[in-house]
């Protein structure tokens, strides 16, 4: 037996011997406009809209009044003044107007498209924007909020050894003129690039110093126990450097100032500039914690850094600010 409509859309066949084909095939014609490309402005309508308007469509609900029973899940819309009715078939969507939702009928109810819980792993994703396999998330938007959900937050950027990279680029067309962050083994960084290609080192903590560092600029504070002695890499091998002791609530003790230029090349060399009779320069003597005066702290220079001494009764905050 030949079938007489389409098995989806219910779009009928011309027939042989059919008179009269045009109606026959305009009917088709305007099932298949009318049933493409929906946009619903009722998703469970328990009667038909009253006086409605051309290319209205409505989705009868599950509990509709009598008349309607034998549509129960229907898609009903208006066209040349009657209903024209489709049953739909699993996989068929539609625009929801009223949830501005692409819904999706998976043979039994409507579903949302997008899936209320997202998957736990994409494998990239682009907002506003394309992204690849090597730059798997990509964003292009005015501003961009990373917002607490509790209390705090924190963003992370994890490299897998000390010589990779774990850093932020400022760029301008996409050339990069700033970097801060990890960038191999001397620390935390700051750098600055006028081609994108070569960076220069502004600032740094390596982890060798305690304290932050540039190429002309270098600022320490190091706590020293009484009676010892700890000695402290230069950030260069020449240079000025102030010295102070550090108070309980961050001012600096006068009486245990001074200011001093160094070498700490292949021959140290220590001389003071100006200074109270509370700091002691030992020029390239190494100290041991009993070489000062009791209640003095003590310098030295040796190759490679500094010998702090504290003579003074108890743990001592010592700052050192270096001009290089």
């Amino acid at each position: 037996m030949t079938a007489s409509a389409t098995a989806r859309l219910n779009l009928p066949f011309l027939q042989a011997g059919q008179a009269l084909k045009n109606i026959t095939h305009n009917e088709a014609l305007q099932r298949l406009d009318s049933g493409l490309y929906l946009s619903c402005s009722d998703m469970a309508a328990q009667s038909l809209p009253h006086d409605p308007t051309e290319d209205r469509v409505v989705l009868i609900s599950q509990t509709p009044e009598a008349v309607l029973a034998e549509h129960i899940g229907h898609i009903a819309i208006f066209i040349s003044g009657h209903w024209i009715w489709f049953a739909p078939k699993s996989g068929w969507s539609l625009w929801d107007e009223a949830e501005q939702s692409l819904r999706i009928f998976n043979g039994t109810v409507w579903v949302n498209a997008m899936p209320e819980t997202l998957p736990d792993k994409l494998p990239q994703l682009g907002l506003n924007a394309e992204a690849s396999p090597n730059q798997r998330l990509s964003v292009s938007s005015e501003t961009s909020l990373f917002n607490h959900d509790g209390n705090s937050h924190r963003l992370t950027l994890n490299r897998a050894n000390e010589t990779d990279t774990a850093s932020l680029v400022f760029q301008t067309k996409f050339s990069g003129e700033a970097e801060l962050g990890l960038t191999g083994e001397s620390g935390f960084s700051i750098k600055t690039s006028t081609d994108g290609v070569n960076f220069t080192e502004k600032l740094t903590t390596p982890d060798t110093y305690n304290g932050i560092q540039s190429p002309a600029f270098g600022s320490t504070i190091v706590s020293v126990n009484s009676e010892t002695a700890t000695l402290i890499p230069t950030p260069a091998t020449g240079g000025i450097f102030a010295i102070t002791i550090v108070s309980k609530t961050g001012s600096p003790l006068a009486a245990h100032s001074g200011i001093l230029a160094y070498d700490t090349g292949s021959t140290p060399l220590l001389r003071t500039l100006a200074k109270t009779v509370r700091v002691e320069n030992h020029a390239s003597i190494i100290l041991d914690g009993t070489i000062s005066t009791v209640g003095n702290i003590g310098v030295s220079a040796v190759e490679g850094g500094l010998y702090l001494e504290n003579r003074v009764l108890g743990t001592r905050d010592i700052s050192l600010t270096f001009l290089c």
